[in-house]
C-alpha cells in the first residue's frame, strides 16, 4: 500500500512541473549572427574556388 501511494505521489509531482521557458533572443543579436554566418559562407566559397583553381593548375602542369 505504501509503495502504491509513494508511486502515485511521484507520478503526480512529475506531471505537475512545466518545462522552463527558453530565454528570449534579441533580434539584433540574431541579425548579427546571421550576417557573420553569411560572411563565413562567402569566404568558404572564395577559398574553395581558389583551391579548385590551384588544383586545375597542378593538373595542367602534371598532364593529368
Amino acid at each position: 500500500m505504501n509503495y502504491l501511494l509513494l508511486g502515485l505521489c511521484l507520478v503526480l509531482i512529475g506531471c505537475g512541473e512545466q518545462a522552463p521557458q527558453p530565454p528570449s533572443v534579441k533580434p539584433e543579436a540574431l541579425k548579427s549572427q546571421l550576417e557573420t554566418l553569411d560572411q563565413a559562407k562567402q569566404i568558404d566559397s572564395l577559398l574553395q574556388n581558389a583551391a579548385d583553381a590551384q588544383q586545375q593548375k597542378i593538373n595542367a602542369q602534371t598532364g593529368q
